[in-house]
């Protein structure tokens, strides 16, 4: 398994990218030690994206559960 260096993260990281990116999987190292393991993201399949609530509905929301007073 490859290994970079955290000065190697910081200072170079489209380089460390590429990296990681053949390599599937990188070990972070500090002082020869290794300190964390970096992963190719996972592939997330959702069946729809997530909406954010608008300020409407948020506000709806919250006079329904506080009753109309203010929380605390």
């Amino acid at each position: 398994m490859e290994t970079v260096t955290i000065r190697e993260l910081r200072q170079s990281w489209p380089a460390v990218e590429k990296r990681l990116a053949s390599a599937g999987e990188l070990i972070v190292t500090r002082d020869g030690q290794a300190v964390a393991v970096l992963n190719k993201p996972r592939q997330v399949t959702s069946q729809s994206p997530k909406k954010r609530l608008d300020a409407e509905t948020h506000m709806k929301m919250l006079s329904k559960v506080w009753g109309g007073k203010p929380p605390g």
